[in-house]
């Protein structure tokens, strides 16, 4: 008869560095932060005992984990700065570039001393609805107008809307681009348009290409057709001195210059941020 030792006790921790042996580690961090609805350095200073449910729903995620499809799509969650949200495969996966653009946007309105002024904006291609709903939270006077071409994504959008409870001040419209928008003008038209070029599109990840919309993706032959409609539109759109915010390929800075050079757009200012990586990410216009 042999004496066996008792089996270790599980922690977070242990649960998350085994785990990692056989799976991608950012892949483990989220679905456990997923399962569990804690931070991920939470999970790794928590050394108390794991219980049993969450370890069983925790396993039973991971034998249905793909490939080639995205944790968040697993999960059928997001974060987005301080949001969680619903997502699934009808809207795009909410990046941190996307995030900084919200960032950037309140940063300028802020500094110009706008902030407080931001009474009314206009969220193009809402997608999940994340930028509205942060937005809603920044700018708290503000009425929303958020569009989308899909009322796939629309329908995801009223999810993440109605969990916040901002159905009273984000209002959804299906439609493509400015098109059967009632007669308003905005303080603000803030977008995360399409911006792939569309022959890179069978370039992109499979976890992009085979499970994210690609109507969210295909920004045309050079990724800029549908910036530059914006561009061309918004003027008509915006209060005086108001803000146009894009997020934009790098490669599309000069394209922008180049079609903002033109002086019937009576464009005021431009001006380009970087994201994280120091690539040009942002585009912010005003008109005069």
């Amino acid at each position: 008869m042999s004496i066996r030792g008792k089996k270790p006790m599980m922690t977070y921790r242990t649960l998350l560095e085994q785990s990692q042996k056989r799976h991608d580690k950012s892949y483990i961090e989220y679905l456990l932060q997923g399962t569990t609805n804690r931070k991920v350095h939470e999970l790794y200073l928590d050394n108390s005992k794991v219980s049993q449910d969450t370890i069983d729903k925790f396993n039973q995620l991971l034998k249905k984990k793909k490939a080639d499809k995205p944790i968040q799509y697993l999960l059928q969650k997001a974060y987005f700065l301080s949001y969680e949200l619903y997502i699934d495969e009808r809207v795009l996966i909410p990046r941190f570039e996307t995030e900084e653009l919200v960032t950037l946007t309140q940063r300028r309105l802020a500094n110009s001393g706008k902030r407080s002024a931001v009474k009314s904006l206009l969220d193009i291609g809402t997608g999940s609805g994340a930028i509205s709903i942060a937005l809603a939270d920044i700018f708290l006077q503000a009425k929303i107008v958020a569009t989308d071409i899909s009322k796939d994504a629309l329908e995801v959008a009223k999810i993440n809307i109605n969990r916040y409870n901002f159905q009273d001040r984000i209002n959804l419209y299906q439609t493509d681009l400015f098109d059967n928008l009632e007669n308003n003008v905005f303080d603000l038209i803030i977008s995360n348009p399409p911006y792939i070029p569309e022959h890179e599109i069978e370039k992109l990840s499979p976890m992009v290409k085979n499970h994210e919309p690609r109507l969210a993706l295909d920004g045309g032959k050079q990724g800029f057709e549908i910036i530059e409609k914006i561009i061309r539109q918004a003027k008509d759109w915006l209060r005086p001195n108001g803000l146009l915010a894009l997020e934009i390929d790098p490669r599309q800075a000069g394209l922008i210059k180049c079609l903002i050079s033109n002086d019937k757009f009576q464009i005021s200012s431009v001006e380009f941020e970087k994201d994280n990586q120091e690539f040009i990410r942002y585009a912010f216009i005003r008109y005069e």
